[in-house]
């Protein structure tokens, strides 16, 4: 009922600061990738083998030999520059041809192409969540980890990966050390990549990286060239979140340190990171200026806890409103919290939620006064099987009223 409906608007704009339009705008839909290598399109299973003739294809070799197989190939996370969405497929099953993409916004039937072009597929081995800067740089993690179950098998050591977006060309690789690294899991986790750096000093970037699965955190001055890595109880996850169902599959992962937030101060200047493990519903905090002296101990703070069912992956803030947005995975939502209100359930809300495009979101950026988010429905790829007749894979983008009108809502009804 309409009352009901501006009921919800009112809700959600005095613990948001906004009102939120309650359809999601699909960017991209796949029920399976494909891909584009300049020409030669990969739609199924196959072995490509090139000779001085030209190239043919072999299907008669066994699993592990085949250089695509389609069902394998799951996008994780996501990044947009101009016309260009960034699409990466780590290599955790074989037949992964390229970790690192792209296709084109005006594209109706999006294909993956190869970034920046075919010659550099082995390049990189495995690929995550990517990260563009304000100085137009395309950062990233290359594991180096085939990540095989049960034929796991470290190709390379885990890199910082830096592209100039403006021509295309990598302009970095940085190896972590073996300090950074605290065994042979420990790769398996870096996962995502935040970017602490102005237009100003694009030279004095630092990058966070989390580690889930050996709990830990590694910074990297761009400036220095050197990494350390820190680690804290907070980074971990909690017994109390296990076990929460997502596709009607029990999720019993023990994931910890996921996603890293930044919101600068205008006035001070300092920036805060806003943090949590998967496995969580709480939230954490801690000026970055500890993170680059090196001095995080006792200096972090618990902000709260979004209560019942807000385990979350990735999360974004928009500045201007100090909105939060988190990748709410144990209910096929977004949800929502003003950073400058106190972190609690009765302040957390759902912006929005849709049990079959938004199931898992693995991906979530802040863009403009967009949320955008991929879904990709990893726990049915994990634990049970997908359907390959139907959409699987979504990007959406999510277009935030901010500065919402509530004489137009009632206007509207």
């Amino acid at each position: 009922m309409w009352y009901r409906r501006i009921l919800c608007l009112c809700y959600i704009t005095h613990l948001c600061g906004a009102a939120y339009n309650d359809k999601l705008r699909q960017v991209f839909a796949w029920k399976q990738i494909d891909y584009d290598f300049d020409g030669v399109f990969y739609r199924q299973d196959t072995n490509l083998q090139r000779t001085p003739d030209g190239v043919y294809f072999d299907d008669d070799v066994v699993e592990k030999e085949k250089f695509f197989i389609q069902y394998n190939n799951v996008p994780i996370g996501f990044e947009r520059y101009g016309e260009k969405v960034f699409v990466t497929v780590p290599r955790r099953r074989y037949g992964i041809p390229s970790t690192l993409n792209y296709v084109l916004l005006s594209e109706t039937k999006p294909v993956l192409r190869p970034y920046p072009n075919i010659k550099s597929v082995d390049d990189l081995v495995s690929v995550y969540r990517p990260r563009v800067d304000v100085c137009s740089r395309l950062w990233m993690v290359d594991t180096g980890l085939l990540e095989i179950p049960e034929s796991r098998t470290q190709i390379r050591k885990p890199s910082i990966i830096v592209y100039d977006l403006r021509t295309d060309k990598r302009i970095l690789k940085y190896e972590l050390s073996d300090a950074d690294l605290v065994n042979n899991r420990t790769s398996g986790g870096l996962t995502s990549i935040t970017v602490d750096v102005s237009k100003d000093s694009c030279g004095d970037a630092y990058a966070y990286i989390n580690d889930l699965a050996t709990a830990g955190l590694i910074v990297f001055s761009l400036k220095k060239q050197t990494s350390w890595r820190i680690q804290d109880p907070t980074f971990m996850f909690d017994e109390v979140a296990l076990n929460f169902t997502v596709a009607g599959l029990v999720i019993n992962w023990r994931d910890g340190l996921f996603s890293i937030a930044l919101s600068k101060d205008r006035k001070t200047g300092r920036t805060t990171a806003y943090y949590h493990p998967l496995v969580s519903t709480k939230e954490y905090a801690i000026d970055t200026g500890f993170l680059k002296n090196n001095s995080f101990a006792g200096n972090n703070v618990v902000l709260g806890d979004r209560g019942f069912n807000t385990q979350s992956g990735s999360h974004g803030l928009h500045q201007r409103t100090g909105i939060m947005f988190f990748a709410n995975v144990a209910q096929d939502a977004i949800l929502c919290w003003n950073v400058r209100h106190k972190m609690a359930p009765e302040n957390v809300a759902i912006a929005a939620q849709d049990h079959e495009k938004l199931v898992y979101i693995s991906d979530l950026k802040v863009i403009g006064d967009e949320v955008w988010v991929l879904a990709n429905q990893i726990p049915r790829f994990v634990l049970s099987k997908l359907n390959v007749n139907e959409m699987n894979y979504y990007i959406h983008r999510y277009q935030y009223l901010f500065n919402f009108n509530l004489t137009h809502v009632f206007t509207q009804n």
